[in-house]
This record gives structure tokens, C-alpha cells and sequence, in this order.
């Protein structure tokens, strides 16, 4: 049995399948589904009776009542960047 070209050449090769392109996943999506997770839950309670404890012990309530306005201006900086960079990355 030797080799002919002209045989092969009869027999064409099965259609290959096109590969679906998947959507690539934004940046909130990607982040949503991280804070999903039950060790970021966890730790984030954890750190939020810390928090809460630390203020307990060290009378801090008077202070966080006086200096509020200012702390919460300072707290939305970040979260209004991250809103720009989630709503720029969807």
C-alpha cells in the first residue's frame, strides 16, 4: 500500500466548530461576584465589630458625632471613583 495524493485529496475534513466568543465580564460584575464570597463576608463583619468595638472602649462616639460631616466627605471620594471607574469599565 503506498501513499497517493489523489485519494487524500478526495476525502475533504470535517467543518471545524467556530469557537463562541464570550462577553468579557465588566468591572462591577467581576467585583460583585468577589464580594460574594462567604471569606470576604466574614471578614468584613469581622472587621466592621472591630471597628465598632474600638469606638466602644476608646469613648470615640462624641468624637465621630462632632466630626462626622467631614469624615463622610472624605469616605465618598473613593466611592464616587469607584462608581466612575465601574459605570467607565461596563
Amino acid at each position: 500500500m503506498r501513499y497517493d495524493p489523489e485519494e487524500s485529496a478526495e476525502a475533504p475534513l470535517p467543518p471545524r466548530r467556530k469557537k463562541k466568543r464570550k462577553k468579557r465580564r465588566g468591572f462591577l460584575e467581576v467585583f460583585l461576584h468577589k464580594i460574594q464570597k462567604p471569606e470576604f463576608i466574614l471578614l468584613g463583619v469581622w472587621w466592621l465589630i472591630m471597628l465598632g468595638l474600638v469606638v466602644y472602649m476608646a469613648d470615640m462616639g462624641p468624637l465621630l458625632k462632632a466630626i462626622w460631616k467631614p469624615l463622610l466627605l472624605l469616605m465618598s471620594v473613593p466611592i464616587i471613583f469607584f462608581g466612575g471607574l465601574a459605570y467607565a469599565t461596563a
